[in-house]
């Protein structure tokens, strides 16, 4: 499990001038909350924000932050929910945080990431990765980055399943079906489209050779109102 740490400044004031205003200041504003607990607004410096969104696009990441409220700060661990970006620059505007209590279990999504090469690519085949994620259920302290789907044996026609993914000690998946499915390699659907044509060209050129006899005989029948 990755765990970095956060500072984070308690927002007194809220609304959308204001956090224009501390943007352009080199601040960004978020929220953390968690079940049963208080919504509270805070606020990131962007440079060690921006480092550790760097870091949890890679994974799932636990942070240990520390909220100043004035003098006194509080110390808690969260997860990363959500970020809002600037639709033309894609700079972070916002970021929820989940608050989590050490020892205690809650449900969080954990991104799955392929590992090798499925041989049925190299017979022609696609491989088709169903979801990119499985939400687990596990404490903080066993929140894995990431989990691995090994598609080393995958054929033409062969899949992997929840039963497949080995879970570290301590993660249980919510999903209680182990038969659903999580990559496929198929055959290209692309390669239909030529065998459909060929067999298509195939009926025509049948249909040709039975018309052919019947346009040969018409000739000399025309032949011989010529010579009348």
């Amino acid at each position: 499990m990755a765990m970095m740490e956060l500072t984070a400044d308690r927002r007194k004031y809220t609304g959308k001038e204001i956090n224009r205003k501390r943007r352009a200041e080199g601040k960004i504003p978020g929220v953390i909350y968690g079940k049963g607990l208080e919504t509270r607004s805070i606020e990131f410096q962007r440079r060690p924000l921006e480092k550790f969104l760097d870091t949890a696009r890679r994974g799932t990441v636990v942070v240990k932050m520390t909220v100043q409220d004035g003098a006194e700060g509080k110390e808690t661990f969260a997860v990363l929910k959500e970020t809002q970006a600037h639709p033309l620059t894609g700079r972070i505007t916002h970021v929820d945080f989940y608050e989590v209590a050490l020892g205690r279990k809650f449900r969080v999504e954990v991104p799955l990431r392929i590992k090798g090469k499925a041989p049925g690519i190299e017979m022609g085949g696609v491989l088709d990765v169903v979801t990119r994620s499985l939400e687990v259920e596990c404490t903080p302290d066993h929140v894995p980055e990431f989990l691995e789907l090994d598609v080393t044996a995958l054929g033409i026609g062969d899949s992997l399943h929840l039963a497949d993914v080995r879970f570290p000690e301590g993660v249980v998946p919510t999903e209680k079906d182990l038969r659903m499915t999580l990559a496929a390699v198929h055959t290209p659907k692309a390669e239909a489209a030529p065998a459909a044509v060929e067999e298509l060209a195939a009926e025509g050129a049948e249909g040709a050779s039975v018309a052919e006899p019947g346009a040969k005989e018409e000739k000399p029948e025309k032949e011989s109102k010529k010579k009348e």
